[in-house]
């Protein structure tokens, strides 16, 4: 009886996990990529009123969670990964994925995107959000920086998106954070 316990609880972790990470092998290169879906983002004020959670069909057979902001002044998305997961040498991208609604208000003030891998300097740019989503209701990927991922490296990968301006904003997906090698 304990071990049909354990192997249920370890079949719906595994159902939970897949459902806030993926990870798969490029063809192209051979490296590791991964998908992060918004649960497994660390979203400041994710698990109250001022964020919808919504689901969605990605794939004919795969349905996942948005974030939908509903109302913030204070806009915090944080990711991490073990830089360890991922394949030695290679020069890898991070980037956003998000779509801003029709209705979508209070992007005036750029965002900033950051990213810090361990034993190297952080890096900041900063973004406006109506430059980049001319086309509202359309998912657009917003790309944080690149870093390459050294032999014995360890630590974690750290990329952030964020926007303390003190405004309210609203309209915002978040879809997913995306790591895959540099085309």
């Amino acid at each position: 009886m304990q071990m049909i316990k354990k192997k249920a609880e370890r079949n719906v972790e595994e159902f939970l996990e897949h459902r806030r990470k993926k990870r798969w092998i490029e063809q192209r290169s051979g490296s590791y990529c991964f998908k992060l879906y918004a649960r497994s983002l660390y979203i400041t004020w994710g698990g109250v009123e001022n964020w919808i959670w919504n689901c969605f069909k990605e794939t004919s057979e795969e349905n996942i969670e948005v974030a939908k902001l509903s109302h913030v002044c204070w806009l915090d998305v944080r990711g991490k990964l073990e830089i360890s997961d991922l394949s030695t040498g290679v020069a890898y991208e991070i980037v956003y994925i998000v779509k801003l609604t029709k209705g979508a208000t209070g992007w005036e003030l750029p965002i900033t995107l950051r990213l810090s891998v361990p034993g190297k300097s952080t890096k900041e740019r900063q973004i406006s959000l109506l430059d980049r989503a001319k086309a509202r209701g359309e998912w657009i990927e917003l790309n944080v920086g690149s870093f390459v991922a050294e032999d014995g490296e360890t630590g974690e990968v750290c990329f952030d998106l964020y926007e303390h301006g003190g405004h309210w904003k609203t309209g915002l997906l978040i879809q997913s954070a995306v790591i895959r090698p540099l085309p």
